[in-house]
């Protein structure tokens, strides 16, 4: 059992997700397992969770359902079908990674794996994967999904270790990382600003979103998708912290609009200055009393109103490139604005172990091996903190 995700409580073999608050039952016989709902409905009362524990045939009706098969051929696949339940259903983890586990372990792994986890080695996956048809950029993606669902193997204690820690990643040349220089990023906001003067409400709106956008980005260091989903009460003036808790979703077949962040670890508080929560609910009044539309606190900040869902990421993209090109600084992408962020923290002398948590990363040698690149004469180039270049002295 995992005790970053589930904590344990007073009755034993009865665990609590730390986040979604449903219960969890370990059984061992007649095979490992565990039961998180009765009737396809979670179990959030401890009174039910008794039950279902202390309830033989109802605990080995459910254990049936979340068999694992434990010896024999395709263990693997077993295993991962758990994982996979595990990551959606309790993790709740961001479509896009949900996608990208599937795609990989359909490709390369499924019905491929005929021995048992325990007695494969880092030399078996190291063979098996350098035999994938595909380059060493996919192959470094195969091997971080494997790594992932190992651990858990690990962590709920069906293998001991993890065979393919200290396996070597492919050496693939890292493109060029974008990101601007803070004279650049004041003469976008500049440009930004110049239409928020305009007399024509649709360019001010637009204007509005980007500047939000921007800011947001820029001085949260979070990712595109976690910025959609942020909405307006998940900032907090009385603590001065942002809370981010889920990330948009990209199922056009969901009728829920965010969903789970990329990792559980990303699940985060971030401490924020009362200029850039100024800035949001100035934002929020613009929406509410210039323009009329029904905001709530509730209301996802990046919001299209005339069609009742969020702005897509083509609609976002689209308007930011524009003033990018007006503004005659780099293209670089929305999603850049992460690593511009992270550039200027280090040139102000903040360590990467100082970024990683608030990045949401899952751990640290994450944060270097994306960041530690950066030169400091790189570094140098790049200006001051974020109030010195989005906020103007009075």
């Amino acid at each position: 059992m995992n005790l970053q995700t589930y904590e344990k409580t007073r009755y034993q073999n009865i665990y609590r997700h730390k986040k979604n608050k449903n219960y969890v039952i370990m059984i061992s016989k007649p095979v490992k397992s565990s039961i998180s709902s009765v009737d396809d409905h979670k179990i959030y009362s401890i009174e039910e969770a008794l039950k279902v524990r202390d309830n033989p045939k109802l605990r080995q009706q459910r254990g049936a359902i979340n068999k694992i098969v434990t010896d024999g051929k395709y263990e693997f696949d077993a295993l991962w079908d758990k994982y996979i339940y595990d990551c959606q259903y309790i993790k709740k983890l961001a479509y896009n990674t949900m996608v990208k586990k599937r795609k990989v372990y359909n490709k390369y792994y499924k019905n491929k794996i005929t021995i048992k986890l325990s007695k494969t080695t880092k030399e078996y996956w190291g063979l098996m994967i350098d035999r994938f048809p595909c380059g060493d950029k996919q192959k470094n993606n195969c091997i971080k999904i494997l790594k992932s669902f190992l651990n858990w193997c690990v962590n709920e204690e069906y293998i001991i270790a993890n065979p393919i820690n200290n396996l070597r990643e492919y050496q693939v040349p890292k493109p060029k990382m974008k990101f601007w220089t803070p004279e650049e990023l004041k003469a976008f906001l500049n440009c930004v600003e110049e239409d928020l003067k305009s007399n024509d409400i649709k360019i001010k709106e637009r204007a509005y979103s980007i500047k939000t956008l921007t800011i947001i980005g820029f001085s949260l260091g979070d990712r595109f998708g976690e910025t959609r989903a942020l909405s307006f009460d998940l900032f907090s003036k009385r603590e001065n912290k942002v809370t981010i808790a889920h990330s948009i979703n990209y199922d056009t077949k969901s009728n829920d609009f965010v969903s789970g962040t990329k990792n559980y670890q990303s699940q985060r508080d971030i401490d924020i200055p009362s200029s850039l929560i100024e800035e949001v609910y100035k934002y929020k009044d613009f929406l509410k009393y210039e323009l009329g539309y029904d905001v709530k606190d509730d209301s996802l900040i990046f919001f299209n109103y005339s069609r009742n869902k969020p702005f897509s990421d083509t609609y976002l993209r689209k308007y930011f490139y524009y003033y990018c090109d007006k503004a005659g600084v780099t293209r670089i992408r929305v999603y850049d604005l992460r690593h511009t962020y992270v550039a200027t923290m280090m040139a102000e002398g903040l360590e990467l172990y100082h970024i990683s948590e608030r990045l949401g990363h899952s751990n640290y040698s994450t944060t270097v091996n994306k960041y530690g690149h950066l030169s400091n004469q790189k570094r140098k180039e790049i200006a001051q903190i974020t109030d010195k270049y989005i906020y103007k002295s009075e």
